[in-house]
């Protein structure tokens, strides 16, 4: 029930269909009781079992009332129109019954489709919403292909299995009520024996579900570990091929495919045993109501023999929603499992909030200031130490150092991708985490080393995150970052879609576009992270022109490789060990000879 309960929250949306679903279930189930119900009186009839009633008494919910009611209107037409007619009235009911039974079940399942395509659709939209706003520190902790099987492969597990079950967790249990009421009106004695054995039947396939569940939530993280390795193969598949690692990685998958396929066996057939355990258990119990009844009908102990036979008839009715009931309760089990996964990206916190009373912030006006900033990714190792750094508006810096030294993270913390743990960071006097996150981010552009480019049009990609853009401004971003002339070039223009990751385009052309995508954007505060340290000098030759074009009149943070390339930078920081270790022009910190005139003049070699 605990399983079930996890369920609600998402139905809730769709209650209107909900209490639809139940109200025809209540109808389907009470027609199909009729039909069994029916038996009764015709086989009155043929076999003559009963006195001929010539007067009805009062309405009463009894057994007794309405069998007696029943069977006068029986005899009314026997009397009237003769045996026959009579047959034809209980043929006659028996249709209407099942058809109004057949439509109940019918608008049952139509009112339950929203739901079954609804759910998916709500907690696709609400992953895909709090990824999106998820900071950006989670996903160092997460595993992508881990993700894409939540987002994936469990969001199927809960369509398929749980909600689909949803429905059957509310038919099968009226049913079976509804059934189950109705024995109790033909025989309670037999309906006594039957419910003191259900419980074992209960516990039985109780301890089968719990098992399940546990063997479901281990098979989803197998199927993420494998979304993880195929991820890794897809972005490495060229050092495999030159390393000749190919029988070694397709054994590593196998290995892992097998394991999944082992543990998947394990749960469906621990699924699929349900099904004839709960059959197989519901006969014993029908064969010793069978016995007890059989000797009420040979005593003529309160039991007739057309009820006898009603009675068998209504209780293997039962069995078919018990079976469905127990599959449903193994979907719910099996579903469960993938929504605590889900529920990890759902429900994870996202830390960089604002607060009430945050400020707006349009225009950058005077300095952005590092105030004895430090940082870690973890306690173990300090990346940052009391960084004291400002750039003023109009300024460019750049940040240079060796590997590991710490420049990509200050480049990291201005937009607040990490939070620092130590000291502040400021714009014009006031720390970054008193702003609006979203106004912070609207002064920012970048470019990085790698171009983050998506599987659209070339014109979708200068202007992406622009409402409606004007299709002059974007042909002046490209001409600006010396990307027109290439465009052009292409298929369909500005139209040419360029692939995963831009695949389609060289390494240069896809780092022209990223500087058009900042030209666009028209950012006061511009990043540039190592963005020309790929690429060919004719490339890097064509990209810098475009960057001294995207940096005018702009505040520049720049973290370069190439000294060659910040040679004019307003301030050059050099950090070691994530430390300021000298600052100054390019010249001054020739004249000093320490660390940057080291790197220069490696660099030279």
């Amino acid at each position: 029930m605990r399983d079930f309960i996890k369920l609600l929250p998402y139905l809730l949306p769709y209650k209107k269909y909900v209490f639809l679903v139940f109200f025809c279930n209540i109808l389907a189930a009470a027609f199909s009781f009729g039909t069994i119900a029916t038996i009764i009186p015709f086989l009155s009839v043929i076999f003559q079992t009963t006195d001929e009633v010539l007067r009805p008494v009062p309405f009463e919910l009894t057994k007794d009332a309405i069998q007696h009611n029943i069977n006068y209107v029986l005899y009314t037409i026997i009397s009237e129109h003769g045996k026959s007619a009579a047959l034809i009235y209980i043929c006659g009911f028996l249709i209407i019954v099942s058809f109004l039974k057949n439509i109940f079940e019918y608008f049952s399942n139509y009112f339950n489709i929203p739901v079954v395509n609804g759910v998916p659709k709500d907690i696709y939209n609400g992953s895909y919403q709090n990824i999106l706003h998820l900071p950006v520190f989670y996903f160092t902790n997460e595993r992508k292909g881990d993700i894409m099987s939540r987002m994936s492969s469990d969001i199927t597990e809960v369509r398929n299995s749980m909600v689909s079950s949803f429905s059957g967790m509310i038919k099968y249990p009226i049913f079976i009520t509804v059934y189950f009421v109705g024995l109790l009106f033909i025989s309670w004695q037999m309906t006594i024996i039957i419910t003191l054995l259900l419980p074992v039947t209960a516990i039985i396939t109780g301890s089968i579900g719990k098992s399940l569940k546990k063997t479901s939530e281990r098979a989803q993280i197998l199927q993420g570990d494998i979304l993880v390795f195929i991820d890794e193969t897809l972005s490495g598949l060229k050092i495999i091929k030159l390393f000749q690692a190919i029988f070694h990685m397709e054994n590593r998958f196998r290995s892992k495919n097998q394991h999944y396929y082992k543990t998947m066996n394990t749960a469906n057939r621990r699924q699929v045993l349900a099904s004839p355990l709960t059959e197989s258990l519901i006969m014993i119990t029908l064969s010793i109501a069978i016995y007890y009844g059989g000797t009420l009908v040979l005593n003529n102990d309160g039991m007739s023999a057309e009820g006898f036979i009603a009675y068998l008839i209504a209780f293997t009715q039962i069995v078919s929603p018990a079976k469905s009931l127990t599959n449903s309760f193994y979907g719910i089990k099996k579903g469960a499992a993938s929504v605590e996964r889900i529920e990890k990206i759902l429900h994870a916190e996202v830390s960089m909030k604002d607060s009430a009373d945050s400020k707006e912030i349009q225009e950058f006006k005077q300095n952005i200031k590092f105030n004895n900033v430090s940082f870690s990714y973890n306690e173990e190792r300090i990346i940052l130490h009391n960084i004291q750094l400002e750039i003023e508006k109009g300024k460019t810096v750049a940040l240079v150092g060796q590997s590991g030294s710490g420049k990509t993270t200050i480049a990291q913390l201005l937009p607040r991708f990490y939070e620092v743990n130590a000291g502040t960071i400021t714009i014009d006097d006031i720390p970054i985490t008193d702003y609006k996150l979203e106004d912070v981010r609207k002064l920012m552009g970048i470019v990085t080393q790698e171009s983050i480019l998506f599987n659209d049009t070339i014109f979708n990609n200068i202007a992406f995150g622009i409402e409606n853009p004007d299709k002059q401004k974007v042909i002046d971003a490209a001409k600006l970052a010396n990307a027109h002339e290439f465009i052009i070039e292409t298929e369909y223009g500005y139209d040419t879609i360029i692939g995963d990751q831009g695949s389609k385009l060289s390494g240069g052309q896809r780092q022209r576009l990223s500087i058009a995508r900042a030209i666009m954007k028209n950012p006061q505060i511009l990043i540039l992270d190592e963005a020309t340290s790929a690429l060919d000098t004719q490339s890097e030759r064509l990209v810098q022109d475009a960057l001294e074009n995207l940096m005018k009149d702009r505040t520049s943070l720049i973290i370069a490789h190439r000294l060659s390339t910040i040679k004019n930078a307003d301030t050059i920081i050099v950090l070691n060990e994530g430390k300021i270790v000298e600052q100054g022009t390019h010249n001054e910190l020739i004249t000093q000879k320490g660390a940057y005139k080291q790197l220069h003049d490696l660099q030279l070699i």
